[in-house]
């Protein structure tokens, strides 16, 4: 199980990477990675990749809260209905400047969608040891399917680049939720 669980990950990462390119290239045609078909997407947070307002870790300038509503739209144009957001409170708060309608991010999120967050910090930017992060892992991926199976379907699952949290997420909710699907 693990094994296949780790590779659909790296199949993940790999495609959330090549779309992070296009998007930095401009291309907006696609959003997310489909892991279950119409069941769940994987993206990374709103405008990461984005040419004017993207970067890793770095806040959003007030002008981008036009493009993150419009992310929204074109998340629900998808269809999708619930989100599970894995990020970190220092990801959320580089939203902060933006004028969204709503406290926060999440906020936002909530009034347009159904959203768990479950925020964990990103292992490739943390100090804390590997045995620590594989334990929050293990946590995460089991309370993400449990939320998974809650919230209305699509649902989107992002962190902030979609490969530390996202991919081993989806994953295993791909295992245990939908690998009949795509096989």
């Amino acid at each position: 199980m693990e094994r296949e669980i780790s590779d659909r990950q790296a199949q993940i990462a790999s495609e959330l990477r090549a779309l992070g390119r296009r998007l930095s290239a401009g291309d907006e045609s696609e959003l997310l990675v489909w892991i279950i078909p119409n069941e769940l997407a994987c993206s990374h947070r709103p405008l990461r990749y984005h040419r004017l307002f993207g970067a890793s870790a770095r806040n959003l300038a007030p002008e981008a809260a036009p493009y993150v509503r419009e992310w929204a739209e074109m998340i629900a144009v998808y269809g999708i209905q619930g989100i599970i957001c894995l990020m970190s409170p220092t990801e959320v708060g580089f939203y902060r400047d933006l004028e969204l309608g709503a406290n926060n991010l999440i906020a936002f999120y909530k009034s347009r969608f159904q959203v768990c967050h479950l925020p964990w910090e990103d292992p490739a930017h943390s100090k804390t040891p590997q045995s620590m992060i594989e334990t929050k892992k293990r946590k995460v991926r089991r309370a993400a399917l449990e939320e998974y199976d809650k919230l209305p379907k699509p649902v989107l699952l992002h962190c902030s680049a979609g490969i530390q949290r996202s991919a081993p997420v989806g994953a295993y909710i791909w295992w245990h939720r939908g690998r009949e699907s795509v096989d």
